[in-house]
């Protein structure tokens, strides 16, 4: 069985007696709340809360127009039987905040006027519109109860699209990841990577770009609460498509009640239970068989994929206690994707990794399998019509072998990491009606994560420029974890036409990482020519090589190497280990404002919010200046609610790019110092280990490279490895990134359920981090040095460091742009000095 809500708006009569019991709830006293002692203990503080409720308001009046003081407004769930009401205003004006998404029923009221009840389906974080006129006359025992099918909000102001439930179960997507949905919405496309290269840590998710916007910019919350990774800078896993009720796509956000986004916002809610007992059983699968042909594929392409699981929901206490859950497993099997020229070229290659590296041969059919078993349970309870709490617990666990850590088609199956991590959250949310004109919310989340990715081998890592890689992968840790504790609170006061809402948000994380980045060492090649050594060399010779070794200051026994070191299927724990590095910090958010209602057509909201980051001193020189001005405005044409005219416009700050400052510790930071200059300007994090880098003529790297893969391997092979030749340092006062905004657009509503919306939309992001050569060589190709022999002066950046006469690449032609060695033969540090920072917009 597969239970489907009812459709959004449908007419129906409802029996309503002249006492209003049937659309009204029943009073409960006061009730021992020990389940959720804590949440009431900080509900009355005023801590950002993303919103995942929504609000009616409107006007009552009556048949000439006149307002209707002090009528009786009241909204009820159409599927839990929540009963929520208030009084209108002197001036007809009424409004009910903080209600759950979903299928109301209003009604208003007032003796000596027939009572008129209207049913409007409200999407997450919407508000909206709904106006009463009252006849005088009696009660009456049936009341129709109208269909409005009112699809505009005029009072909204942000830029956003909502997918709902109907969309979620009945538009085809690939591999059923709902939120890929949000690139239905407007100026949502799949973004790039990170700056100048591949993501730090490898997300199994869709990285969306709002506008064009960078991936780390944006921010996904699920029940109102913050799903994001620091460490990569990208949203975790999300529950099941069966167990999300709908998400609103925020592209733009006028308000200020949302923080931490340059981007944009994701807003997600679950389902929950109701008052009839409903559920779903399903399996989904795919299977080459049934898949069209892939051209660029190779001929033993496989693909085996199932999907299943249940859901069931229902009540405990009728119009009280409800209950909703959700499983699903994943059982994945695929064969990886290889670029044309890895398969044109598989012979050439395996022969030089055979015979002149002694490393194992590529083997292209090995299989990549992802399966995961998730469920999440979540538990809604009424206390009385003051007061509402839900607790929703979401558990993940997935297993990935043979996955591609840069991207697919580019690595080899030597370079392939297994994945294996698990996610945990429990959220709680209490709304608190301290009077029909103030209402609370608070929200608590403690979340987990486990992330493991380990390699699969522990040959070398040897790239060749945009055509394929083997071996260690660089750029990815081998293992986080991650900590997260979050409370957030919203109070909403209405005052006449005034709304005003204040509040706050506290996150505090710790993140754990290990980052083996170059180790053992790597080596770059430039053409696939020079890696199989067909050119003119007559050897494989790369134009660099990197390598990483710890420390001697962290008393850290390196261990030896030999040619069995690389016939490994993991680097060893006690490297793991040794790499590890762990950085606390917390973010935090106020904000207030006003939406204020000045006409039956025009509304206006306004506000202002700050956040901060906290980090160790040694980091960066926490911001704490981030103030964030926002207005919009929504206008609705007088005499009919169907076109719109809104824009707005505001400052959105984001955070600080973790997954750069994440890896300091570990292996990104420098250890012998810092560059000339800029001592009081990079941060104060050492990491664990040196990294150093080498580059020669071509003969020379030759030789070196034979030498390090070779089974006559020995420490000297290394060349000098007691000098650094690349250091990675952050920018004590990189500047948080933040994004001006403006917006101006028409909606227009030609028919029921249907909307055309024309919005501009002006984006310009400052701060951008990104990192950089601080280093630059200068036009003639030469880098200032400073190394730690204390020697000063020009290093060549293309010719060896010695011999000291041009070497010979080939007859009758020296490399033409050295000149000679300026300093006495020696390897020489800083050759790439890089600075994470936040410079350029």
């Amino acid at each position: 069985m597969n239970d489907k809500t009812l459709p959004a708006f449908t007419t129906k009569e409802t029996t309503m007696e002249s006492n209003g019991d049937v659309l009204t709830t029943k009073r409960f006293a006061s009730v021992t709340r020990t389940v959720c002692a804590v949440m009431v203990l900080f509900s009355t503080l005023p801590l950002v809360s993303q919103v995942v409720t929504v609000t009616v308001q409107g006007r009552v009046y009556d048949s000439s127009g006149a307002a209707i003081s002090q009528a009786t407004v009241t909204a009820v769930n159409a599927a839990t039987g929540l009963s929520r009401e208030t009084n209108a205003s002197a001036v007809g004006d009424y409004q009910i905040a903080l209600l759950p998404p979903g299928d109301y029923t209003i009604t208003a009221d007032k003796p000596g006027f027939q009572k008129v009840a209207k049913k409007i389906h409200l999407d997450i974080g919407a508000s909206g519109s709904l106006d009463f006129s009252l006849s005088p006359g009696q009660v009456i025992a049936q009341v129709e109860v109208q269909d409005v099918g009112e699809l505009a909000e005029p009072t909204r102001t942000m830029v956003s699209s909502v997918i709902d439930e109907q969309k979620i179960e009945k538009l085809p997507v690939n591999g059923r990841q709902f939120i890929d949905f949000a690139l239905l919405a407007p100026g949502v496309t799949i973004g790039d990577t990170t700056s100048g290269s591949t993501d730090v840590i490898i997300e199994p998710v869709t990285k969306l770009s709002f506008a064009g916007q960078n991936i780390h910019y944006n921010f996904v919350a699920i029940d109102g609460a913050d799903n994001m990774s620091t460490a990569s800078g990208i949203q975790k896993t999300t529950p099941s498509q069966e167990a999300v009720q709908e998400f609103r796509v925020v592209n733009s956000d006028f308000s200020v009640q949302f923080g931490r986004a340059v981007g944009g916002i994701v807003n997600i809610i679950t389902k929950s239970g109701t008052n009839r007992l409903h559920g779903s059983v399903y399996e989904y699968f795919r299977n080459d068989a049934m898949d069209a042909k892939n051209a660029l594929a190779a001929g033993f392409n496989k693909l085996r994929q199932n999907q299943f699981g249940a859901t069931l929901g229902g009540p405990i206490q009728k119009d009280k206690t409800f209950f909703f859950g959700n499983y699903e497993g994943q059982r994945h099997v695929e064969s990886p994707f290889y670029n044309s020229a890895v398969l044109a070229n598989l012979t050439a290659i395996n022969n030089v990794k055979v015979n002149t590296f002694g490393l194992p041969a590529e083997n292209l059919r090995v299989n990549r399998a992802i399966n995961y078993d998730n469920f999440l349970v979540r538990v809604d309870h009424t206390f009385s019509e003051r007061e509402a709490l839900f607790v929703r617990y979401f558990f993940n666990d997935q297993r990935g072998t043979n996955l591609s850590p840069l991207n697919d088609g580019f690595d080899l199956p030597s370079g392939f990491k297994n994945n294996n991590f698990r996610d945990q959250s429990v959220v709680g949310n209490l709304t608190s009606v301290f009077s029909t004109t103030l209402v609370n919310e608070l929200r608590l989340q403690y979340a987990n994560r486990y992330f493991n990715f380990p390699t699969v081998s522990t040959q070398p890592h040897l790239e060749v420029s945009n055509v394929f890689t083997m071996g260690v992968n660089r750029g990815n840790p081998d293992i986080y974890t991650e900590g997260r504790f979050e409370i957030a609170d919203t109070v909403t006061k209405t005052v006449g036409s005034h709304t005003f809402s204040f509040g706050g948000d506290f996150n505090h994380v710790n993140t754990t990482e290990s980052f083996p980045l170059f180790y053992p060492f790597e080596a770059d090649f430039g053409s696939l020519s020079a890696f199989t050594g067909t050119d003119f060399v007559g050897a494989p010779h790369p134009f660099v090589i990197f390598f990483e070794r710890f420390d001697t200051a962290s008393g850290f026994n390196e261990p030896s190497f030999s040619t069995s070191v690389y016939q490994g299927s993991a680097i060893s724990s006690a490297v793991r280990n040794q790499a590890e590095g762990t950085l606390g910090h917390t973010y935090e958010g106020l904000f207030v404002q006003d939406k204020w209602r000045a006409t039956g057509n025009l509304t206006v909201n306004y506000g202002l919010r700050w956040q901060g980051e906290t980090w160790p001193s040694a980091a960066i020189n926490n911001p704490m200046k981030n103030f964030d001005p926002r207005a919009g405005f929504s206008y609705a044409i007088p005499g009919s609610h169907a076109i719109v005219i809104r824009g707005g416009a505001g400052l959105f700050h984001g955070m600080i790019p973790s997954p750069l400052l994440m890896c300091q510790i570990p292996s990104c930071g420098g250890t012998i110092g810092k560059f000339p200059g800029r001592e009081n300007k990079q941060d104060d994090l050492n990491s664990k280990t040196r990294l150093s880098a080498f580059g020669s003529d071509p003969f020379t790297m030759a030789t070196k490279l034979a030498a390090m893969v070779g089974p006559t391997l020995t420490t000297a092979d290394y060349p000098l490895p007691a000098l650094d030749a690349v250091i990675v340092r952050f920018a004590k006062d990189h500047k948080p990134a933040y994004g001006a905004q403006v917006s101006f657009g028409v909606e227009f509503q030609p028919f029921k359920d249907a909307v055309l919306d024309v919005t501009g939309l002006h984006v310009r992001g400052i701060h951008l981090g990104s990192f950089y050569n601080v280093n630059q060589p200068n036009p003639s190709g030469q880098l200032p040095f400073h190394d730690s022999r204390g020697n000063v002066g020009l290093k060549n950046l293309y010719c060896a460091n010695f011999p000291c006469t041009p070497p010979v690449i080939a007859p009758g032609v020296r490399c033409a742009i050295f000149t000679g060695c300026p300093v006495p033969t020696g390897f020489l540090g800083f050759a790439g000095d890089f600075e994470a920072d936040s410079k350029w917009d």
